[in-house]
Order: C-alpha cells, then structure tokens, then sequence
C-alpha cells in the first residue's frame, strides 16, 4: 500500500516533535531511555538551586532535580536518580556549588548500607561554595590590611603633629635645656677643679702604698725564690722512675695472673685444676672417715698383747 504524500509529512513532523523533546529533556539533565528513581530532601535554603539541576555522584552527573516546593518554612526538593545507581542507607545529599558562577547541584555522598526505596527521604547537608570558602580565606587578610591602614593614619597624624607650632615650641625647649646641661657640667668641672686637694692627697696615699712595695722587695723576692727553690726541688724528684716502676710492678702482677689462668705454675694448676679439688677433697673425707674409726675402733689399728695373750677383735 503506497502512502500519500501528506501521511509522510505527519509522519515526520511526528517524529520531528519525537526527537525535539527527547533532546530537551536530555539536555536537562533526564533519560528519557531509562527509569529513574526519585528521592525527597529538605532545605532550609536552596540559595538558588534550580529545576532540572545536575545531581551528581564525585563529580558524575547521576540524575537531576526534579521538582522544588516551598512546604511549611521548609524548601522541598525531589532529585531523580538513575536506577544504575545504588543509593544506600547512610547517603546524604550535600547542596554545593558546582563553579566560580554559583550554580547550585546536589552531591551525593553515598551509604554503604542497604539500598533504600524510592521517595525516601535524604539527609542533608549545606556546604559553601568556591566563592564562600574564598571570602573566608580573605576576611583575615582584610582585617589585616584594615589594622595597617589604621597603623599608618596614626603615623601621618603623629608626622602632623611634630610638623604644628607646638612641636617646634618643645624643640626649642629642648635645646634650652641642652643648654642648662652643658652649664652644669662647667659647674661640676670647677667642682672637680676645687678638689683637687683631696684628689692629690688620694695620689699620695697610692704613691706611698708603692714605696712600701719598693722596700719590702728584698722580702717579696726571697719569698718567690722559695717558691722557685721548692718548684726546683719537685721537678728534679724521680716522679717519673716512681711511675715507671709501679708501672712495671702493676705488670708483673699482670703476668703472674695470666698465669695462674693459664694453668701455669703450681699455684696455677692447683687454683684452675677441679680433678686436683676433687682429688684434695674425697682425700679429705677419707681422712676424716679414718680418724672417725681410729677413734672408734683403736684396736684395729694399735694391737697390743699382754702375757703373750693375742686379743681377739
């Protein structure tokens, strides 16, 4: 069946409309192709968030915003997510700022619980933008730009102040009493020039102290040649043969020692030898045993007869 000319003009203005609105929901942010979730969260403000804003998850474009309502002083907003993505117990949808122009998204911080049903509602959370975290990095700089300004309109008022009449007044006071000062030193000078009396006899007093060193000189130099003589005496004493000698005794000592360890020598051998110990000690209890018996027993080892009888043990 052959089709007339205008169905194949509808026929295409249908598909062209088709096309128009699904490229226009595609361009928002929607698939049309595939279902999507929806999901409820409540701000207290949205600072501009819009329709069909991106919702995104780390930075990928997951969904969109798809409705906003003004219910009961709380600002409603429902985002559509992909069903491709699992939005589990824990998420919390973060309203941020997506670029230096402010345009508002919602970012997901995704749960590691179970996966929640479609319509429930989302924690969330309000974080600054680029812009908002800037002027809180600058507010400090301005502060301190202000506190300089400040600084520096007291200088120029104080570079006024030395400038006016008044301060020229108290400079020329100030050398008035340079003047006064400079007086008062002529005055203690004449002072000093009136004293000088007592300054000689100070000066006499040093020069007879060191007369009294020039005639106890004899004295004091036989008191360092005693102090010469003595330092004599101890550097010509065999200090050092002394040492040397102790030295050589501390080495014998030594020698003797290395060989007494060494088992060397009788001393050695009976100190190092434990056989020799041994021997010495089972020696001993021998001896011991022995006296024990002679002390029990003398008839064993002293026999004596009496008229020719021999006694019988």
């Amino acid at each position: 069946m052959k089709m007339s000319k205008e169905v194949r003009i509808g026929i295409l203005v249908a598909s062209a409309i088709l096309i128009f609105f699904a490229g226009f929901y595609f361009l928002k942010g929607a698939n049309v192709f595939s279902a999507e979730k929806e999901y409820i969260c409540h701000f207290d403000n949205v600072q501009g968030l819009q329709a069909s804003a991106a919702v995104q998850v780390k930075g990928m474009a997951v969904g969109r915003v798809s409705d906003i309502k003004l219910i009961n002083n709380k600002v409603k907003v429902i985002i559509s997510v992909s069903k491709k993505v699992n939005v589990n117990e824990g998420t919390v949808a973060n309203l941020t700022s997506a670029d230096l122009l402010g345009t508002k998204v919602i970012s997901l911080e995704l749960g590691t619980g179970k996966e929640l049903e479609k319509n429930t509602e989302l924690p969330t959370k309000v974080e600054g933008g680029i812009l908002d975290n800037l002027s809180v990095e600058l507010s400090p700089l301005i502060t301190d730009v202000r506190h300089a300004v400040g600084k520096l309109d007291t200088a120029l008022l104080s570079i006024n102040q030395i400038l006016n009449d008044s301060t020229k007044e108290r400079l020329n006071s100030t050398i008035a009493s340079l003047d006064r000062t400079m007086s008062n030193l002529k005055d203690f000078s004449g002072s000093l020039n009136a004293k000088s009396g007592e300054l000689g006899a100070v000066i006499d007093n040093a020069n007879s102290f060191t007369s009294n060193l020039s005639s106890n000189n004899a004295k004091i130099n036989t008191i360092i040649d005693n102090a010469k003589a003595t330092t004599d005496n101890l550097s010509k004493a065999p200090i050092q043969q002394t040492v040397k000698d102790v030295q050589a005794a501390a080495d014998e000592l030594r020698d003797v020692l290395a060989k007494i360890n060494n088992n060397q020598g009788t001393l050695g051998m009976a100190v190092n030898d434990k056989q020799l110990y041994n021997n010495l000690t089972e020696t001993l209890k021998t001896l011991n045993s022995l006296m024990a018996d002679l002390q029990s027993h003398p008839s064993r080892y002293i026999n004596v007869t009496i008229f020719g009888k021999k006694r019988k043990d």
